[in-house]
């Protein structure tokens, strides 16, 4: 029985209920006999009373009990979920912000910075040696993946972390896409446009049941209008030379 039902929420309302049942069923039956007039018969009364609401009030508190405990254990379920959650969020930006690159003024990029960086990389490799996008992406990665397959992974976990778990913390549709609202929060476009192309290419491993998930649309907030569909002119040599400092 999950907290919000009924009977938990309003415990003092079906008391009074049953109350009023056992009075109404007495009433009914024994409307035309005489009221008692000795104690014996009030002392009766009270027997019949207690018989029959002293086990539902009973039953009533099991229920009461067995909820609590069950609220006690969803709280500790939740609790271990975010702990989880916030902890992947936290290395998320870790990571990303472990990312960098030397650039030949010697000036270094880090973290999003570098993502704008690799995805105007790629747009040159398409333009410069005429191939679609999403080649010119496959032979940046094939060059540079070693650099940002880790932080692919952790955005991956990210999400299934909220679409394994979901299940065991009850929580509901709005309460997901909470959780994956948060995610999407945290990934700017070129992070969001480089995922993207590693999830439409060879690597896309297990991201077709996020994809489809109603809740989860990863990508609802990505631009390929302007990024993969008409990516802007790259002037040449304005992304070459450039090294990663590990």
């Amino acid at each position: 029985m999950k907290i919000n039902d009924p009977l938990v929420r309003y415990p003092f309302r079906f008391g009074i209920a049953a109350i009023a049942t056992t009075f109404g069923f007495f009433l009914l039956n024994f409307r035309k006999a005489d009221i008692p007039g000795t104690v014996t018969e009030w002392g009766q009364f009270g027997d019949y009373m207690g018989g029959v609401l002293n086990p539902l009030f009973g039953l009533i508190s099991l229920i009461l009990v067995a909820a609590t405990l069950r609220s006690q254990t969803q709280a500790a379920k939740l609790q271990a979920f975010e702990h989880q959650f916030f902890t992947l969020l936290s290395l998320h930006s870790s990571i990303l912000q472990s990312i960098d690159r030397k650039m030949k003024d010697k000036t270094i990029m880090y973290g999003r910075d570098c993502f704008r960086f690799f995805y105007r990389r790629i747009v040159s490799i398409s333009q410069n040696d005429r191939v679609p996008m999403s080649t010119a992406y496959q032979r940046f990665f094939d060059e540079n993946g070693w650099e940002i397959e880790h932080y692919f992974r952790t955005v991956y976990h990210l999400f299934k972390h909220v679409k394994d778990q979901s299940v065991e913390i009850d929580a509901t549709p709005a309460q997901r896409k909470r959780y994956y609202d948060l995610i999407k929060s945290q990934l700017s476009q070129y992070e969001l446009v480089l995922l993207w192309f590693n999830v439409e290419g060879l690597n896309r491993g297990n991201w077709d049941s996020i994809r489809s998930d109603p809740e989860a649309k990863p990508f609802e907030h990505l631009n390929k209008a302007n990024l993969v569909e008409n990516p802007p002119d790259i002037p040449v040599g304005e992304v070459d030379d450039s090294t990663s400092l590990k």
